[in-house]
């Protein structure tokens, strides 16, 4: 096997300038493709802020389970062709998979999955981002990536009661990010009050809207204590809209703690997205 032949450039920064520029891909700038490879662009995509589920084996159970990761995503393959412009199958699948598994390791990797054609590694990044890739390889010439920086979603959009109606016609269910409480309490702080104020609104104009309020947190503290907090901040936001006339019949409190995060709770970006309020149509 070719001695680390997977080349993970070290410094990130030396490259944040590669864009997408006259329709080409961006390819990932720290993970580079087996020396002599192709890109095929037009099968290939970048977004700014998506979603991709690695598979990943569970150290507790031994068992695999899905970790669903958002940040900056790239969807890459590249090719090994011969000098004749055929596929250059010359190279196995566990030589591809060992180079990137012990390229991935020297710059203080971890593999998350090494199972057949697959592999799942995550990289170490700045502030405790991670930067999660995955490998499979067809023909021992194609190498298909899926890549996602951890990232932080950036709100750009504010949902009135128009808009969560909207939201729960369509998917059933809507995630308020501006109604906060004080840390470790159930206590609503006063900057939830323009939310808050558009759900009353949302269910003064439906009447025959019926809610289920969920209270959802992050992975600190135990999981009891996680589900004892969330169910005491859903039953708060219940309070807050009673106070305004809602029927309590129509809004069912309900906390489910930790365990249906929409980010990995490794950054606070994550943990801060984990700790939310939803409404689901019931």
């Amino acid at each position: 096997m070719k001695r680390f032949s997977v080349v993970f450039l070290a410094m990130l920064a030396c490259f944040a300038a590669l864009y997408l520029v006259a329709g080409e891909v961006k390819e990932h700038p720290l993970v580079r493709p087996f020396p002599g490879s192709t890109l095929n662009d037009n099968v290939c995509h970048y977004a700014d802020f998506d979603e991709y589920s690695f598979r990943i084996v569970d150290s507790d159970t031994g068992k695999e389970v899905k970790i669903p990761v958002r940040g900056k995503y790239w969807q890459l393959l590249y090719t090994l062709y011969t000098p004749d412009n055929k596929w250059d199958k010359s190279h196995s699948v566990v030589e591809l998979k060992e180079n990137y598994k012990a390229a991935a390791l020297e710059k203080g990797g971890e593999v998350r999955l090494d199972r057949g054609n697959d592999l799942i590694f995550t990289l170490p990044g700045e502030d405790g981002r991670r930067t999660w890739v995955h490998l499979w390889v067809t023909n021992g010439a194609q190498q298909n990536l899926r890549i996602i920086e951890e990232s932080g979603f950036k709100k750009s959009l504010t949902f009135g009661s128009v808009e969560m109606k909207e939201a729960l016609d369509v998917d059933g269910h809507v995630s308020l990010n501006d109604i906060f409480f004080d840390v470790d309490k159930a206590t609503l702080k006063v900057e939830s009050t323009k939310q808050l104020q558009d759900v009353v609104t949302l269910m003064k104009t439906n009447p025959e809207l019926v809610l289920e309020v969920q209270g959802h947190t992050d992975d600190q503290g135990s999981t009891d204590y996680n589900l004892t907090l969330s169910q005491k901040r859903a039953e708060a936001v219940v309070s807050y809209l009673k106070l305004f006339g809602i029927d309590q019949e129509r809004l069912t409190p309900k906390g489910y703690g930790e365990s249906r995060p929409v980010m990995p709770n490794a950054s606070e970006e994550g943990r801060a997205r984990n700790r939310r309020v939803e409404l689901v149509k019931e």
